[in-house]
């Protein structure tokens, strides 16, 4: 397109999305603010200005297009079977945010994708590009090392998305349709379309809020694959990132009072996020017996602390059961040594629109082999 192609084009008539004017107006608004003084040297026809804006505005639309949309990595939009719908509304509330930091060492470029952060859990997803990975082989870094806030004291694991996600029944399945042969060794499906990898980091911390607006620092070491849990190193390097987390508290909170069958167990409030669930029990402690067999072969028994029915799913409105959607690993525990109230906290794996979810399933019963699980193997809490 030539220089006259291009000024025609600036002065049509643009249909801007709202999403794209509402971050246009953000940016300008940001603009204003830092430029209270404003010296014009040269005096710009009205029509210069005009061409000026819509050329500024189309900047604006396409970067704000590119966060909106492109900005999604494939492991968090993909592995979370995330709708548009869901995207906008994560976007909107700040849950999700984009960043675009790259780090090269060795011939290997790692870039931070994305964020997903509420009160007690964060998913990162970062890019690997550069890294030639052999059929069959199962990528890793040697070392993972997380701060935030300063602090290395948090739970924190990463691994590369191999293309497989939780189907409705809780069974894993390939995310693009490909049967999985139980028969055979899985063999995930690491790489992208443009040859890059998905690194994912999960993140959780039981101190509400913990993750939201703080700086982290995340260190990679070594590149390489595994097999059987032992770590081959292909490439020696390290990759370093450092940025602001942002997040969401949104949640969906109900006040319950809803005693769990005779496990003197009671519901009495429940907290939903797009990206996790959490329920608070009144259940006081005791003490269970639990039978096991030794190295020797010989029965024995001990006694362990009593928990209440695990938090496993959820109920949608329209029906749809989700019985065992817990992403893992969960966090769990009194609230204090002299407590009888019980939390539990659960990441999970889909991200979900909690205006529609109907009820809670805690753990009851189990399926008989060959059995559908249904409502009947669960506590319902309903939330409404």
């Amino acid at each position: 397109m030539n220089k006259a192609d291009t000024i025609k084009t600036l002065q049509m008539e643009i249909e801007i999305p709202d999403v794209v004017l509402k971050k246009a107006n953000q940016t300008l608004d940001e603009i204003r603010q830092k430029n209270t003084k404003v010296i014009v040297r040269k005096k710009i026809s009205k029509k210069k200005i005009a061409i000026i804006i819509i050329a500024a505005v189309l900047i604006l639309a396409t970067l704000g297009v590119a966060a909106a949309y492109l900005g999604w990595s494939r492991s968090l939009s993909e592995g979370f079977q995330v709708t548009e719908e869901q995207k906008t509304q994560l976007e909107e509330s700040n849950m999700t945010t984009f960043m675009s930091q790259s780090c090269t060492d060795q011939g290997i470029t790692v870039t931070t994708i994305q964020s997903i952060t509420d009160n007690y859990y964060t998913h990162i997803a970062l890019k690997v590009e550069g890294y030639e990975l052999e059929d069959g082989k199962q990528p890793d870094f040697e070392t993972l090392k997380v701060t935030v806030d300063g602090n290395e004291d948090i739970w924190a694991g990463g691994g590369f998305y191999d293309g497989l996600i939780g189907g409705a029944d809780g069974y894993v399945v390939y995310a693009d349709g490909t049967p999985i042969d139980y028969n055979e060794e899985i063999n995930g499906h690491y790489i992208q379309e443009d040859g890059s990898l998905e690194y994912q980091i999960f993140l959780k911390n039981r101190e509400k809020g913990y993750f939201i607006n703080k700086p982290i620092h995340l260190e990679l070491n070594n590149l390489g694959t595994v097999s059987k849990a032992e770590y081959f190193n292909e490439i020696t390097g390290t990759w370093s990132f450092d940025w602001d987390l942002q997040g969401s508290e949104d949640k969906k909170e109900c006040t319950l009072n809803v005693p769990l069958g005779d496990t003197d167990a009671t519901v009495i409030k429940a907290s939903i996020t797009p990206i996790s669930l959490r329920a608070e029990y009144e259940f006081p402690r005791r003490k269970k017996t639990v039978n096991y067999i030794d190295e020797n072969g010989e029965e024995k028994s001990v006694l362990w602390d009593a928990d209440p029915p695990a938090l496993t799913g959820i109920k949608m409105k329209d029906g749809t059961l989700y019985p065992f959607i817990s992403l893992g690993p969960d966090s769990t525990g009194y609230e204090s040594e002299d407590s009888d109230i019980y939390t539990m906290t659960i990441p999970i794996d889909r991200i979900i629109d909690v205006d529609q979810v109907e009820s809670l399933l805690f753990s009851n019963t189990y399926a008989e082999e060959g059995e559908t699980t249904t409502e009947d193997n669960f506590y319902v809490v309903p939330i409404e």
